[in-house]
């Protein structure tokens, strides 16, 4: 196996109390800095972070501001957009460059996608769409009551509140469609492949010595980071897929353009369903009745023909 993390095997512990460090203290920076943006150069400015710690405690917050506040709540989603793209750089994007730049013996394998790989990803891709799916009503049906109290209430009322701000972006606006794909879509794929298929897993795999275990840890942080309870398994399992992409293939470009479609797909759903064109019944039929099958179609055919390396 191709050693994409080039450090002596005694420093690996120490690379990701690094890692951790860094990723916290750029995480603490870019939210604090925004924050004071919004505050000092924004109308309102103390009203809307006021606001959005509010929806923090009270997701339900929304469905009564939208009405009785509409302007000020338009401001406030406005700044939680500016807050989300920041997020997003911060924690992901800009640890991942600096150690990139501060560790130039790490490998990140990057190569130019050809027109048949872009064929290839259809496989992975239809399996993340039809078993994703497929745990997630897995996940409906099961609950997560095996999770302590604490971190079940933690986790759905973070997922309420994710679910809200989502619900709220996506508006029937084809020019806020496009922001949303950048900002929903696009980014998240480039900032948190870079950080976890090519800061953390290759690390994991190191300090195992095996390569599925290194990507299931980096999964198991991926879909916990994710803060969405009911999407847990879905997103653990999207993980492992993205993982294995990027084991197999070797190309971070790969596992960018599967994730921006994954992410892009789901945001073209709200968006369809927002304006009337699908309702979201006949999306749950199509789903259920449609991708689930040719999901599992993929899956084992994969296994059938790769073994469990699935690509």
């Amino acid at each position: 196996m191709k050693n994409s993390l080039d450090i002596a095997s005694g420093s690996y512990f120490k690379y990701l109390l690094f890692v951790i460090l860094i990723t916290l203290l750029s995480m603490t920076l870019f939210q604090i800095l925004p924050m004071l943006v919004i505050n000092l150069f924004k109308e309102n400015g103390g009203y809307i972070i006021s606001n959005i710690t509010a929806y923090h405690s009270d997701p339900y917050l929304m469905d009564e501001h939208v009405n009785t506040i509409p302007n000020v709540f338009n401001s406030t989603v406005n700044s939680l957009k500016f807050l989300t793209l920041c997020s997003q750089i911060g924690t992901f994007l800009v640890p991942s460059l600096f150690i990139f730049w501060r560790f130039k013996t790490i490998q990140l394998h990057v190569k130019k996608i050809e027109r048949k790989e872009i064929f290839y990803l259809m496989i992975p891709f239809l399996i993340l769409l039809g078993i994703s799916q497929l745990l997630v009503q897995f996940s409906l049906h099961l609950g997560y009551d095996f999770l302590p109290d604490s971190i079940n209430i933690y986790l759905e009322k973070e997922q309420l509140f994710n679910t809200k701000i989502q619900d709220y972006f996506v508006t029937k606006s084809g020019i806020n469609l496009l922001i949303n794909v950048g900002l929903m879509a696009m980014l998240p794929a480039v900032a948190e492949e870079l950080f976890f298929r090519g800061v953390l897993q290759p690390l994991f795999i190191r300090i195992t010595k095996k390569q599925w275990w290194g990507i299931i840890i980096t999964s198991i942080i991926f879909s916990f980071l994710h803060f969405q309870i009911d999407h847990l398994l879905a997103i653990l399992f999207a993980s492992l897929i993205l993982g294995l992409v990027y084991e197999k293939k070797m190309n971070i470009y790969l596992n960018m353009l599967l994730h921006f479609a994954f992410n892009t797909f789901s945001l073209l759903s709200l968006f369809l369903i927002k304006n009337n064109v699908i309702e979201e019944n006949s999306l749950e039929l199509v789903l259920n009745y449609g991708l689930i099958p040719v999901g599992l179609i993929c899956l084992m055919l994969s296994i059938k023909k790769n073994g469990w390396t699935l690509i």
